[in-house]
This record gives C-alpha cells, structure tokens and sequence, in this order.
C-alpha cells in the first residue's frame, strides 16, 4: 500500500500545487483588499476569515459577505476567486478520476489487495502460474477437489475469465509476470501454508525462472512445470524440480500402453482420467502398420515408441526436408487431408491413423477422409483448443489427445495422491495377466462410477486412531481400515492398491497385512468409501469397534451405534 500512496501523491503533486496556490494567493487578497464596518471605517480581513470565506465559496457552497458587506473591490477579488477556484477544482477532480481509471493504480491496488488475502490464507495452498488452457483446468479440478490454489498469469482476459468462471469458491489472482521474484513473494512463495508451484505458463523460460525461484527459497517444496522443448526439461531437472511433465511424452505413453498393454493402460485411464474407457475396449486390436500425420513433436514421439517396439510406421508431413525427413515408402510429402495423399500412405492396409498436427481442421479432415477409405481404422486425433470439444466428440474419435487435459489429470494425481505415480511408475513391471485381473476387480468393485483414490499416511497427524493402536503394540491390518466404522461386517467399496515402508513397495497387498507407524497406503474405490475411511483412522471409537466389536466410547455413541445397527 505504500506503492499506492505514493503514486497518488505523485500524480496529485500538480493538481495540489494549483490548488494550494491559487488558495493562498485568495486568501492573501481579501487580507489585503480594505473594506468597510457598518459605520464606514475602514475594515480588513483576518487570516482565519479569509480562509473560512474562500473555503466555503470555492467549494460552490454558497457564501454571504462576512463580516460586513463587500466593498466593490472586494466583490471584484470575489468574481475572481469563484472561476479560479473552480477551474482549479475541476483541474483537481480530473487529475484524481484519471488515478482512479489509471491501469497502474488499479494494478497496485489489486496487487495489494492480493498481497493480503494471501497472507490472510490459513489453508495450505499452492500457487499456479498460467491460467491457459491447461491452467484453467487444472484449477477447476482442484477447486472441486477443495485443494486452495492462488493464480497468476500475464494476461489480464485470463484473470477476467477466471472471475466469470463457475468455480466453487473464490480463488485469489493477480495479472503479473509470476517470473518476477516481487510477483511470487506476493503469491505467497515463502508462506509457510505453501505446499507447492505449479508453473504452466506458454513460456519455458518463465517456468524455468518459477522453478528456480521455489527451489532456492524452499528446496524441499513440490515444484510441477510443464514443458515444451527437451532443453528446458534438462535444465529444469538438473536442479531438482519434482515433476517435469511433457504433454506429448505422456500421451505417447498412453498410447503405447493402449496398444502394447491394453490391460495396464486401462488401470492408468481409471486411475488417471474421470471418465475410463469400458474393460471391453482392451481386446481391440491395434497391432500393424501406423499412419502419423505431423512430424513436430508430437509425431517424433509417437515415432520413438513405435520404433522400440519395432512397429511399422508411415509419416506424412508437409515440409519433411525442415524435419530432417527423406521421401521413401515410410515418408509421404502432405498433410494427409487429401485422400491421394493418405492413399500414397497405405492407408487402406493400416490398422490406425493419428491426427498429430498443431491445427484442429486438418486433424478432422484427417480423420474424416481416412474413414472414408478405411472403416476400419483406429482414429487418433489431437485437439489443441477446448473450445472444439463438441466438435471432437462428434466425430466419434477413438483416442483423443487433449494436451491441457492430459496435463491437467496428471497434475491432480501428483497434488492429490502423489503415491499413485509410484504406483503406476511400477506398474509397468507388472504382466498382463496380473493387470487384466487387477481392472477386472475395479470393475466389479465400481461398476461405470468414477473410480477414486486416495493415499493414507499411518502418523499422529493423518492417523491419529491408527498411530495410537499400533503405539500400544496392538495389531491393525489394511482389512480393517476397509470396513464400514458402523457395521464392521460389511466392507467398504475400496481396495489397497499399494503400501509404501522404508522405501519398500508392495504392489495390491493383502487385506491381512499388518500395519506399522509410518506405512504410506494408497487406496481406490468409490468417493464416499474415502470419506468412512478418514474418519475412521482419525476416531479412536470407530477404529476399536471395527476391529474387535467393542463399541467404546460414551452412552451417546454406544446409543447411535446400536440404533444404526438396529440392536
């Protein structure tokens, strides 16, 4: 707020100036001009009644001559006075209406504003730089997740789209460069209820200056940048930053894992995006010859992971010479929009075709003119702008490469449950078989509702019934946390997915483990089976009964918990 206060008075220095000059110079000459008593003796003004008069009449109040009728040559001095005054009140009012529209004001204002409400946060929160397409949705999934978040971001139609979005509460925001150390110090970077950044502006070199920023004033906070060219990614890793993500590595991934293991990509889908792909779509063959078009980086992605698996592929790309391409039978010269084009591909002997470039339109096109030549294909399209959702979805797309939303999901799982990419970095490792009966038991267990997850750590903060139990040496194992803390025969929707000890990973438990201080368990099922497994790790009662049937506590709870059960 001092910023504010000096850039009022700053741009008010002028404006004050006349005014306290013309003022004076007023008061002065009714001190000066001689008038006359009521007997007609020669009568001056006092200082006090030279500035009460003017101040009431440059006002535009109204005035009566005081203390005695005006002589003509004060009535002279007074014509003066009042279009002076005036003129200088309205040089004044402009003058404060213009600080008020400044877009200078208005941002120290907001910054302060800003500065404030942040310091004001109780809650832990993270900070998110960029509100583009990834941002947005970044920030609308944490926010129905309940996770706080302050936003910045460059642009000012961002921050005004971020008001008129429907989000369930207010989040803090600022138009600032977030590369700016002051920006981030505002945003709260060293406040002790920070947890973590999240840098996804368009720019790497703004996430790389956020990332550094973080990492030199809190080493050990969570930092998560997106990236867009490899450079940046190593830079950004040769200091430490926890999560690098790279939309068109990941999807690249994805879909080698849809292809090669059908069965682990599916348990990635449930586990990652709200809406998974039905089991059934696992058994869809997608082995055979592939069809890229666009070789930017996106295409040369899918490239290296076709090529480790040594899969047949043909690339399309208009200007190949740019991308270091000769023209052979696995390089064809065009978009692939044309039916000749994609006919010089083969497309009619190839299993799927990806629509990789950066422009929605020819994606379509793409996908529109290869099923015409081939019902048959496996359509994979990319979608670089959220405003072509409808579009996308009507065209009845196989695989749909939404990058912010690819970004987006991976982001909510490391913020929301970070155990849950330990347990997918080792999923690959699992076979196929044992992936196909792990999918097989989440669908039965949730059936098409959104499969939920969630991470429990055994310690006197997060468990505290938990840690008191296994204190006292007795015994608590994983199927105990999964039964209902009002009727402990029956089980909650959930299953153990992982259980994290000294560094050791067990992949699917068994219900019979013994629990000790410390473990870290990442569960999934259903929403609500999270919310009784909570509270039942938090309430000492609940935990008892749950394991030996004692219904402890006071007459209230031995009341509602016989009248729940019906005893």
């Amino acid at each position: 707020m001092n910023y504010v206060a000096f850039l009022i008075f700053r741009r008010l220095r002028a404006p004050l100036i006349a005014l306290i000059s013309i003022y004076s110079v007023l008061i002065l000459g009714y001190t000066l001009i001689p008038g006359e008593d009521a007997n007609g003796n020669e009568y001056r003004m006092s200082f006090f009644h030279a500035f009460y008069f003017v101040s009431f009449m440059g006002s535009t109040i109204g005035f009566g001559e005081l203390p005695y009728a005006f002589t003509t040559m004060q009535r002279f001095w007074t014509i003066f006075a009042i279009y002076s005054s005036v003129i200088a009140w309205i040089y004044s009012i402009g003058a404060v209406v213009a600080i008020l529209r400044d877009e200078s004001f208005l941002r120290l204002v907001q910054r302060g504003s800003f500065r404030y409400r942040v310091t004001s946060e109780k809650e832990p929160f993270y900070i998110v730089c960029g509100y583009g397409l990834t941002g947005s949705s970044v920030i609308e999934k944490m926010t129905k997740r309940g996770m706080r978040c302050v936003v910045i971001d460059i642009d000012p139609a961002r921050i005004e789209a971020l008001e008129l979005d429907n989000l369930p509460f207010d989040v803090p925001k600022l138009c600032a460069d977030a590369s700016d150390p002051d920006v981030l110090n505002d945003a709260g970077i060293e406040h002790e209820n920070c947890i973590g950044v999240v840098c996804l502006t368009n720019d790497d070199h703004a996430n790389l200056s956020i990332a550094i920023t973080s990492k030199l004033l809190k080493p050990k906070r969570m930092v998560v940048s997106r990236v867009e060219t490899r450079d940046y990614a190593k830079n950004l890793g040769s200091f430490g930053t926890d999560h690098i993500l790279d939309p068109f590595e990941i999807f690249a991934d994805y879909l080698d894992g849809a292809i090669h293991q059908p069965y682990r990509h599916l348990i990635y889908d449930w586990l990652i995006s709200p809406e998974h792909k039905a089991v059934s779509s696992a058994y869809t063959k997608k082995q055979g010859m592939w069809v890229i078009c666009g070789y930017g980086r996106f295409g040369k992605a899918l490239q290296k992971r076709f090529d480790q698996q040594n899969m047949s592929t043909v690339i399309i790309e208009p200007k190949p010479e740019l991308r270091g391409l000769e023209i052979t039978e696995h390089v064809v010269k065009g978009l692939g929009t044309e039916a000749d084009t994609l006919l010089d591909a083969r497309i009619t002997q190839a299993v799927g075709v990806i629509a990789g470039t950066a422009d929605d339109a020819n994606n379509l096109s793409i996908v529109m003119t290869a099923r015409e030549l081939n019902p048959d294909l496996i359509m994979v399209a990319r979608q670089n702008h959220r405003l072509n959702n409808s579009v996308f979805g009507a065209a009845g797309i196989d695989m749909l490469m939404d990058p912010s939303n690819i970004i987006s999901n991976h982001i909510l799982a490391l913020l929301k449950t970070p155990l849950l990419i330990e347990f997918l970095d080792h999923l690959a490792a699992e076979k196929e078989v044992w992936s196909k009966d792990l999918i097989e038991c989440m669908e039965a267990m949730v059936g098409k509702n959104e499969l939920d997850s969630w991470s429990l750590v055994l310690d006197r903060a997060s468990a505290p019934a938990v840690y008191e139990e296994l204190r006292m040496g007795k015994d608590v194992t994983l199927e105990h946390l999964m039964k209902h803390p009002h009727e402990r025969m029956k089980a909650l929707d959930c299953m153990p997915l992982l259980l994290k000890r000294n560094n050791t990973l067990m992949m699917t438990p068994a219900g019979e483990t013994t629990l000790r201080i410390d473990d870290e368990v990442l569960m999934c099922g259903l929403s609500r089976a999270a919310s009784w497994m909570l509270w039942l790790v938090a309430n000492e009662n609940a935990l008892r009964y749950v394991i030996s049937g004692e219904e402890g506590g006071g007459y209230v709870w031995k009341h509602w918990v016989r009248q729940y059960l019906g005893q």
